[in-house]
């Protein structure tokens, strides 16, 4: 009996795997690294919105192109006023302030700005900005020390602001000798200037008055009852 012939037989194909002679890993192919996605450059500073707040305290900060619709309803609503940024002061100015930031409200956050800063920009605002803004102040003023009056002869509680940028004279507040030993209620009696304020304890009337610096008062609580 004849044997086929091993020629004559299809030979299966059979893979094996890769073994270098020198004990390597197996080839990988080149895997191509992701490009960095392109970075967009900042967008430059277009406007300054400045102004001064109930209590004379400046503000500034800038906000690009397309915020400017915004900006201008924002200040309207805040009293502040928006300067188109036309010169190289007015450029270098805006380079070290803050972005300012808009909110759903239609408001925005403008943060304080040194008195030097906001003298610079105020020689952009027209007259009837500065004379309606001063105007405002005084009247703020004048009825807060209106206000302080009643508070000290009992005729009316204590005003209790949610907001440090309205802080005025005759406002409840809280402060501390030592946060260990606890807050207490405190009157505002005036601004004191470099963004300090006089005080007086409400609960011990008869102690010296002490001033606080802006960053060391304490607001109550909006639901909070004086008793």
């Amino acid at each position: 009996m004849q044997m086929p012939s091993s020629s004559n037989q299809s030979r299966a194909q059979i893979t094996l795997p890769y073994i270098s002679i020198q004990g390597g890993q197996s080839p990988t192919k080149a895997v191509a690294k992701p490009q960095p996605e392109a970075t967009l450059a900042p967008e430059p500073p277009k406007f300054i919105m400045v102004g001064l707040d109930d209590q004379a305290k400046p503000h500034a900060s800038w906000f690009a192109e397309e915020d400017g619709d915004a900006a201008a309803v924002a200040a309207d609503l805040m009293n502040m006023a928006l300067i188109d940024i036309t010169s190289e002061e007015l450029a270098s100015i805006a380079a070290k302030l803050p972005r300012g930031k808009l909110f759903e409200s239609g408001k925005a956050f403008v943060p304080f700005v040194k008195r030097t800063v906001y003298e610079q920009l105020a020689k952009y605002l027209d007259d009837d900005y500065l004379t309606t803004a001063a105007a405002r102040v005084e009247a703020v003023q004048a009825a807060s020390a209106e206000g302080y009056a009643k508070v000290s002869k009992g005729e009316i509680p204590p005003r209790q602001p949610e907001d440090w940028s309205k802080l005025a004279v005759g406002d409840l507040v809280l402060a501390t000798d030592d946060p260990e030993d606890g807050w207490y209620e405190a009157l505002v009696l005036e601004a004191a200037g470099d963004d300090r304020f006089r005080l007086r304890w409400r609960g011990w009337p008869e102690l010296p008055t002490f001033t606080r610096a802006f960053a060391e008062i304490a607001l109550l609580h909006p639901n909070y009852v004086a008793a």
